[in-house]
């Protein structure tokens, strides 16, 4: 059995040194690791795998990670019923601006402490509500007069009808420390000049960060130029006030990746020294374990081995970033025109603002930056998991080359989100790619799968590693 373990687990590194830079273009999924060579058996392993979800952002572009979830979900349902959700499967599910959204409607609890959306019903929120939030100008002339009077006044929308239809949404009561599954949400504060990130984690343990849901979410989807900063007070344990004022995420980490695996790092190093100082702590994790916090139990179970691994040394960290299965999707980026020095050097605000703030929000915040993972927040996760990981898979599902509307962030006609959600199905279909280092450009794989290929082993994963954690919690 033991050595059944070390061979799967060898297989792995070999695996991990040979694949690391194989991604799934469109929405890329990218990997260290090449699935089609790794049985699925090799990755469950008793709940000792954290599993992630990341979002980014995009305005009306979500509906192509809404598509792409929808496909996800489908397949999960085929394993293990029509009752499955995604929340079910991810210990954190990380979105940012109209990610939050998407994350807030997967995890949000309804009737029965279930899901209170199914992904399917992302699109149709969209598809309801987007004319609405982002109004077409009725005629060219109003739409130039507009750009120009909100450039130099304010937001080009009022957001009321943002505000209203997030918090119709939500139930009003709905706190961040309620969510199904552990969430994160990058938001920036405009009064203190620094990012501000919502997490289930740090919702249950301070009550000043355990904000409403809608208000985190109007939060991150405010974008700069688009819609006004919203602000909201909260008390901590002490009643001492909070205030926040927001705007989109996006202005920190569009890609909300890092800020997933950072806030399950900082998880994990808090259990740690609980687990290594007072026997009381350790009987207070254990029985906290014991209550059926399968996230809990997972970070447990590999912060153990950790401390196992590592016996005798004082910072264990060899481990932090093992055994991580991660998918980020997302909404886009323009094709390959790109700004220069020379364009941009006789140019002023009123032509630069507009370009940085409304490129599509993937390519401004994560375009071309990646070696072995995906845009610029992923250029840094690829490299802290290549380099330290022995059983990390990831994905990055990002479609390329958006040109005219679907590169935009607010065209909410019928005709341009029917071609988004095409845009999200035709990436099902394209085969694996690998990324090139130096162009960022997406080249196909010979021989490998299909992204919806791919999403179908993802999902088998997913539900393997589920099963394997009920099991454990039975013995438990």
């Amino acid at each position: 059995m033991l050595g059944n373990a070390s061979a799967a687990r060898g297989n792995v590194m070999r695996l991990a040194h040979e694949a690391n830079s194989i991604c799934l273009s469109p929405v890329w999924l990218q990997r260290p690791l090449c699935l089609s060579s790794l049985p699925v058996s090799c990755w469950s392993q008793s709940g000792r795998i954290l599993t992630v979800l990341s979002i980014d952002g995009g305005g009306i572009r979500g509906l192509i990670p809404g598509t792409i979830l929808c496909y996800l979900e489908q397949q999960l349902q085929e394993l293990d019923g029509p009752d499955a959700r995604i929340a079910d499967y991810f210990d954190v599910i990380a979105g940012t601006s109209t990610g939050g959204l998407i994350t807030a409607m997967l995890a949000a609890p309804g009737k029965g402490n279930r899901p209170l959306f199914a992904a399917k019903e992302i699109n149709k929120f969209y598809y309801d509500h987007g004319p609405e939030i982002f109004p077409p100008s009725s005629c060219w002339v109003q739409k130039i007069c507009s750009t120009i009077f909100n450039l130099a006044l304010g937001p080009k929308y009022n957001g009321k009808a943002l505000h209203k239809h997030i918090k119709k949404l939500l139930p009003k009561e709905l706190k961040v420390a309620d969510t199904l599954a552990n969430i994160v949400v990058p938001t920036f504060d405009v009064k203190k000049m620094q990012p501000v990130i919502f997490s289930t984690f740090e919702a249950k343990k301070e009550a000043h960060k355990n904000a409403l849901l809608s208000d985190v979410c109007i939060g991150t989807s405010a974008a700069p130029t688009y819609f006004p900063p919203i602000s909201f007070m909260t008390k901590d344990d002490d009643g001492k006030t909070h205030e926040y004022h927001l705007v989109d995420g996006g202005v920190v980490a569009n890609n909300p990746t890092m800020a997933a695996m950072s806030m399950l790092n900082k998880e994990m190093l808090r259990l740690r020294q609980k687990l290594t100082a007072t026997p009381d702590d350790k009987h207070k994790v254990h029985r906290r374990i014991n209550s059926g916090d399968e996230t809990m139990t997972a970070m447990l179970e590999l912060s153990e081995e950790a401390l196992r691994e590592n016996e005798g040394q004082k910072h264990v960290e060899s481990l932090e970033y093992k055994n991580f299965i991660i998918i980020s999707i997302g909404t886009g980026k323009p094709s390959r025109q790109r700004s220069t020095a020379r364009k941009i050097l006789p140019s002023g605000a009123y032509s630069i603002g507009p370009r940085i703030v409304t490129a599509p929000r993937s390519s401004t915040f994560s375009d071309k930056q990646t070696p072995t993972w995906s845009t610029s927040t992923p250029r840094c996760a690829s490299r802290i998991l290549v380099a330290r990981t022995t059983t990390s898979v990831s994905r990055y599902l990002h479609p390329d080359n958006l040109e005219g509307n679907t590169a935009s962030m607010d065209c909410a006609t019928n005709e341009n989100m029917d071609d988004l959600i095409k845009i999200g199905n035709d990436l099902l279909k394209k085969p694996v790619a690998r990324v090139n280092i130096d162009t960022g450009v997406y080249e196909p794989v010979n021989g490998l799968d299909t992204n919806a290929d791919a999403l179908r082993k993802f999902a088998e994963m997913l539900s393997d590693e589920r099963k394997s954690r009920k099991k454990s919690t039975l013995r438990l």
